[in-house]
C-alpha cells in the first residue's frame, strides 16, 4: 500500500470511471477497497456531483462543470509536474510499458476502439495517448499520407501530434499452406478466418483488411490482447495482421511469420491529447521523452518505420 495522502479524492473518482471498480481502483492506487468506496462517495457529497454507479458504469449526474473545473486544474498540475497519465494504442502492440514509467504514469488501459480513447482524452481522464491515428483521417483535414511531425487539431479541444508510420503485415504460422508463395491473392487469403473487430471499432482499417479477403471473424474485443488478436493465428490455420515491431515476438510466442503478401496499409502513429495538454508550454520537454522512449524500444526495428519530420 502506498501512503493514502499521497492519493487525491479526484484520483479515486477518475479510476473508478476508467476501471469500473472499486476493486481495480483500489489495487491499482494501492489503496483499500473500503477506503476507495469511502473516499469517493465523500468527495461526491461535498461537490454535490451524486457520482455512484449507475447503468453498469460510474459516473456523476450533478455539478458537471465543477467536475470539469477540478480536472483541468488537476491536469494542468500533471502536466507541468511532468507527470503525465498516458496510455498505449493498441496498434502498437505488446512494448515493455516499464520503460514510459521514468515520467508519468502508464495506465493499463488499451481499448480497441480509438473513439474511446479520444472521449478519455476530452474528460481529462487520460492526459496523453500515443496511438494509431488511421481512424482520425477525417478529423485531420488531409491525406494521412502529407502528415508532418507538427500538432494538428482534431476538434476544438483536441489535437494530434503525428510522429511515424509503418506498413501492416499479414500473419500466419510457419507451417501455414500459404507460407512461401509469391502469388497470394485476396481470394487466398479469404479462404481462412482472421480476426475483425465489432463494428464501429475501427471502420476505416477494417474495410481496408476486407477488401484484401481479410477481418472475417468477428472477435469482441474491447480491449487488446495480442493472444486474441495477432495470436488468433497461432492455430495453424488463422491469419493476422502486425505492425513490423511485434514480428520478431510473434514468432516466439506463436511461430508466426510475415506472409508474402503487401497490404499497402500504413498505420500512422501520433501523441494525441487535449488542445490544453499539447499546447501547454512543459509539453516540448514531454514530447522528448516520449521520443527518446520509442526509438529506444522501437529502434530494433528502424528500417521498418518511417520516422516523420
Amino acid at each position: 500500500m502506498v501512503q493514502e495522502d499521497l492519493i487525491s479524492d479526484l484520483e479515486v473518482l477518475d479510476y473508478l470511471e476508467l476501471f469500473n471498480s472499486t476493486v481495480d481502483c483500489a489495487r491499482l492506487l494501492g489503496i483499500s477497497q473500503s477506503s476507495c468506496s469511502r473516499r469517493y462517495r465523500n468527495f461526491s457529497e461535498r461537490f454535490g456531483l451524486e457520482f455512484d454507479r449507475i447503468a453498469d458504469r460510474y459516473q456523476p449526474t450533478s455539478n458537471f462543470d465543477v467536475l470539469h473545473g477540478l480536472r483541468q486544474a488537476s491536469q494542468k498540475l500533471r502536466v507541468r509536474q511532468g507527470q503525465p497519465r498516458h496510455c498505449l494504442g493498441w496498434q502498437l502492440g505488446e512494448l515493455p510499458l516499464n520503460v514510459f514509467e521514468s515520467f508519468g504514469k502508464v495506465l493499463p488501459i488499451r481499448p480497441m476502439n480509438s473513439w474511446r480513447v479520444l472521449s478519455m482524452l476530452e474528460q481529462r481522464l487520460v492526459d496523453v495517448s500515443i496511438m494509431g491515428v488511421m481512424e482520425f483521417q477525417g478529423l485531420l483535414g488531409h491525406p494521412l499520407q502529407r502528415l508532418r511531425a507538427r500538432r494538428m487539431q482534431l476538434s476544438q479541444t483536441m489535437m494530434c501530434l503525428p510522429i511515424g508510420r509503418w506498413e501492416l503485415r499479414v500473419m500466419a504460422h510457419h507451417q501455414h499452406p500459404l507460407q512461401g508463395r509469391n502469388d497470394i491473392t485476396p481470394e487466398d487469403l479469404a479462404q481462412y478466418p482472421s480476426p475483425a473487430l465489432p463494428l464501429g471499432s475501427a471502420p476505416l482499417l477494417m474495410g481496408a483488411l476486407q477488401s484484401h479477403g481479410l477481418a472475417s471473424q468477428t472477435r469482441g474485443l474491447s480491449d487488446y490482447s495480442e493472444e486474441l488478436w495477432e495470436g488468433f493465428a497461432g492455430d495453424g490455420i488463422g491469419l493476422s495482421y502486425a505492425a513490423p515491431n511485434q514480428i520478431r515476438n510473434l514468432g516466439v510466442k506463436y511461430q508466426l511469420q510475415p506472409l508474402d503478401y503487401a497490404l499497402g496499409i500504413q498505420e500512422y502513429i501520433g501523441i494525441v491529447g487535449h488542445r490544453d495538454v499539447l499546447s501547454d508550454s512543459s509539453f516540448p520537454v514531454l514530447f522528448k521523452h516520449y521520443m527518446n522512449q520509442l526509438q529506444l524500444v522501437l529502434g530494433p526495428y528502424s528500417s521498418s518505420i518511417h520516422w516523420l519530420s
